[in-house]
C-alpha cells in the first residue's frame, strides 16, 4: 500500500473506488467499508483509495475536548494495508479542509482532486465545514459530480451499532474481551522496557515496567494479556493503575511475563489485552498482596481465551478483494 501525504499529492490514471473516514480503531464496521472500496475496485479494474485526516477532526473542532483515539496513525495505517487498500490518502485537517463546505470539500476533494468514480460512506458520514454535508448531501454531489456512492447501513452487535465510540467507552470500562469482538483483535498498548522500583522482584513476580504512549487506557485494574516481544507471544498479568499498596500516584503499566527470565530492559513491547480478571485495590500487607497475584497468575495460566481473529480476517479480506495488498 502506498501512503499519499495530502490529496494535492494525488494522481492515478485509473478510475478510483474510495472511501472516506476516521478509521479509528478499524473495527468491524470500518473493515466493511474498505472491503467493499476493494471489492468495486478489483471489479472495476479501479484503485481503492482509503481517505483519512490527521489530526482527527474532534481535535479540530473541539480542541479542548478529552479524546482518546483507539490507534495511533502507524497502527491505523498498517491495519488499513492489510485490508487490500491500494492507496491510503491521509489529509492534513487543518484550518482550510476544516472550514470547506461540504460541496466546496465534494467538488475540490472528491472529484477534482481524488478523482473519485465510487465513493463508499458509512450511514453516520458526515463532511465539510461544522459537520454539516450528510450521506443524503453527498448522494446529491455525485450525482453532479459524476461519482457514484454506496452508503453502508450500520454493523450491529450485541444489539448496539459497532463505533468507535462504543469501542472507547468498552475499554473505559475495562471490557476488553468485548472490545476485542467489535476490533477483530485484542487491545495493544506499546512502549519500551524501562526501569521500576524493582518490587516485583522481591515479591517473586518480577515485571516489566512500560512507557506507553497510548492516550487511551483501559480502566484500571488486573487483566489476562498477551505480551510480543522479539516477535514472539507470552502469556502474561498485566497491572494497570496506580499501585495504592504502595501509595503511589502515576498511572502505569506493568506486566508479569510467565515462564520468562530474560533481560528486556530498553526493549519495545506491545500488551495485548484479553481479559480483565479484577479490579485494582489496596491490601493490607504485603503478604496480602502476594498471595493475590499468586492467584491471578493462575487465573490467566488457566484461562481460555478467545482465539485471535485479525489473521484470518486479514485473509477473508484478501480473498474477497481477489488478490494481496498492493
Amino acid at each position: 500500500m502506498i501512503v499519499v501525504r495530502g490529496s494535492s499529492e494525488f494522481t492515478s490514471e485509473k478510475d478510483v473506488s474510495l472511501t472516506v473516514g476516521n478509521f479509528d480503531g478499524v473495527h468491524l464496521g470500518h473493515r466493511e467499508l474498505l472491503r467493499r472500496t476493494v471489492s468495486r475496485g478489483r471489479g472495476a479494474g479501479a484503485v481503492a483509495v482509503a481517505l483519512t485526516f490527521s489530526p482527527h477532526p474532534v481535535r479540530f473542532f473541539s480542541p479542548g475536548a478529552r479524546f482518546y483515539e483507539i490507534t495511533a496513525e502507524p497502527e491505523k495505517v498498517d491495519l488499513i494495508a492489510r485490508t487490500g487498500i491500494d492507496v491510503l490518502v491521509v489529509e492534513s485537517f487543518d484550518g482550510d479542509v476544516g472550514r470547506m463546505w461540504p460541496d466546496e470539500f465534494a467538488r475540490q476533494i472528491l472529484s477534482r482532486r481524488l478523482r473519485a468514480r465510487w465513493v463508499t460512506v458509512g450511514y453516520d458520514f458526515t463532511f465539510g465545514r461544522n459537520r454539516t454535508g450528510s450521506p443524503a448531501m453527498l448522494l446529491e454531489a455525485g450525482r453532479e459530480l459524476g461519482f457514484e456512492v454506496d452508503v453502508v447501513p450500520p454493523l450491529v452487535r450485541g444489539g448496539l451499532i459497532v463505533s468507535s465510540t462504543r469501542i472507547r467507552d468498552l475499554l473505559l470500562a475495562g471490557r476488553v474481551r468485548e472490545a476485542e469482538e467489535l476490533l477483530c483483535r485484542p487491545y495493544r498498548m506499546s512502549g519500551p522496557v524501562v526501569t521500576g522500583a524493582g518490587r516485583g522482584k522481591k515479591l517473586g513476580f518480577p515485571t516489566a515496567n512500560i512507557r506507553f504512549s497510548q492516550d487511551l487506557v483501559p480502566l484500571p485494574g488486573v487483566y489476562v494479556v498477551e505480551t510480543e516481544i522479539r516477535g514472539r507471544l507470552h502469556r502474561a498479568v498485566a497491572s494497570v493503575g496506580f499501585n495504592p499498596t504502595f501509595g503511589e500516584n502515576s498511572l502505569g503499566l506493568e506486566v508479569h511475563v510467565m515462564d520468562f527470565d530474560r533481560d528486556i530492559y530498553g526493549e519495545e513491547i506491545s500488551v495485548f489485552f484479553r481479559d480483565r480478571i479484577r479490579d485494582e485495590r489496596k491490601f493490607k500487607s504485603v503478604r496480602d498482596l502476594v498471595r493475590q497475584i499468586g492467584k491471578d497468575v493462575q487465573y490467566a495460566r488457566e484461562a481460555k481465551l478467545p482465539v485471535r481473529r485479525e489473521a484470518d480476517v486479514a485473509e477473508r479480506n484478501s480473498a474477497a478483494a481477489g488478490g494481496s495488498p498492493a
